[in-house]
């Protein structure tokens, strides 16, 4: 492999990493949208309602433009699969919020790193973490354990024999 191939396979924009790119800029609208969000109803309730608030509505945007653009070719069709995804996305936010904090912890008092830098450390653990957990499990193939089909098997599955 010559060192431009080598080059060109490093590049945010050869097709293998053409998901990631797509997932940083659903990401940089995310912050507009809660940011937006936040500026729109502070001045009307707590800053930490206008906080979470921006945070949940640009949560479900990001969902759907990663829904429909990031992992378009992944999505199963239908209501419920769309909804089963939504939830695990929703989950692995969850969990990237908890990351994030102890991150920020780790980045300022164990490790000695002003705030202000360690919040972009933490968002930058946020961005690896949540990538990896959309990619991996949020718009996993059909085959995975958890898939929406693998569920509702398992559902109907421990349902039989109960009902009489």
């Amino acid at each position: 492999m010559s060192v431009l191939d080598s080059v060109r396979e490093r590049s945010l924009f050869h097709p293998q990493n053409k998901r990631l790119v797509k997932y940083l800029i659903v990401g940089v609208m995310g912050i507009a949208i809660n940011q937006g969000v936040f500026l729109l109803t502070v001045d009307i309730v707590p800053y930490v309602i206008a906080g979470l608030l921006g945070s949940a509505v640009s949560i479900f945007a990001n969902y759907i433009m990663n829904d429909s653009w990031t992992w378009r070719e992944n999505g199963t069709a239908g209501f419920g699969q769309w909804l089963w995804r939504a939830v695990k996305y929703g989950a692995t936010r969850v969990v990237g919020v908890g990351i994030g904090l102890v991150s920020l912890f780790v980045f300022v008092e164990l490790i000695g790193i002003e705030p202000a830098i360690s919040n972009i450390l933490r968002i930058g653990v946020g961005v690896i973490w949540g990538f990896g957990a959309s990619e991996k499990w949020v718009w996993a193939s059909e085959d995975s354990s958890l898939s929406f089909e693998k569920i509702k098997q398992m559902l109907s599955l421990s349902g039989e024999g109960k009902r009489e």
